[in-house]
């Protein structure tokens, strides 16, 4: 277990869930590095957070942002134009940098295509995994390719899985869990950013694919 005050690094930091984490961990008091394509898109945050610009793709800009931390979250996504294995790609660059560097504590952002056996889905929630592997191809085959490298690793994970983000404020009712009844398909980004750093800091779900739902 880590301290509530930990060394982050922080990858997916400049998207919408990414972006939420970083803010919450540098509220938080925690000291955190973030990869960015683009070190400008993270100005605001000059002062507060060590900014390495790199790809993820990339294993040495990788492993700059990860040596030193204690604990890594991931909250990467595609884009238009991302490689339709970049999260796959990106998490063989991060578990070999955190084996390099000695970093066992990883908590991924997980699409609810990856399934977990305590699973008991409804109608609703089976429905939104195939909507994504019928529209969004690359990242249902992403997703489990990436939860394949995660999973593989001796690491101290966690796949944090969610169906739809929203952009509504912080309910702080989140219900962690199993696909099931009672599990909406929805939930806040910002509650999942919480719970991404909560795990994070405090080594809870330890190995273990929690489903948040709102």
């Amino acid at each position: 277990m880590t301290s509530p005050q930990t060394r982050l690094a922080v990858f997916g930091s400049t998207g919408r869930t990414g972006r939420k984490i970083l803010e919450l961990a540098v509220g938080r008091g925690n000291q955190v590095t973030a990869l960015s394509r683009r070190a400008a898109s993270l100005n605001d945050m000059a002062g507060k957070v060590d900014v390495v610009e790199g790809d993820v793709t990339d294993p040495a800009a990788v492993d700059k942002a990860v040596r030193g931390s204690e604990a890594v979250l991931s909250a990467l996504g595609h884009v238009k134009g991302s490689p339709r294995d970049l999260e796959t790609t990106a998490l063989r660059n991060i578990v070999a940098s955190m084996g390099k560097n000695g970093v066992r504590r990883l908590v991924v952002l997980s699409s609810s295509v990856v399934a977990d056996p305590a699973d008991k889905p409804t109608v609703g929630q089976s429905l939104a995994s195939w909507l994504v592997k019928t529209f969004r191809r690359e990242v249902h085959d992403d997703s489990l390719g990436k939860a394949r490298v995660v999973e593989g690793s001796d690491l101290d994970w966690t796949l944090v899985r969610a169906s739809i983000l929203t952009n509504g404020p912080p309910t702080g009712r989140r219900r962690v869990g199993q696909m099931r009844a009672g599990a909406s398909v929805r939930v806040p980004r910002a509650d999942v950013a919480e719970f991404m750093l909560t795990c994070a800091t405090e080594g809870k779900f330890v190995r273990e694919r929690p489903y948040v739902s709102g």
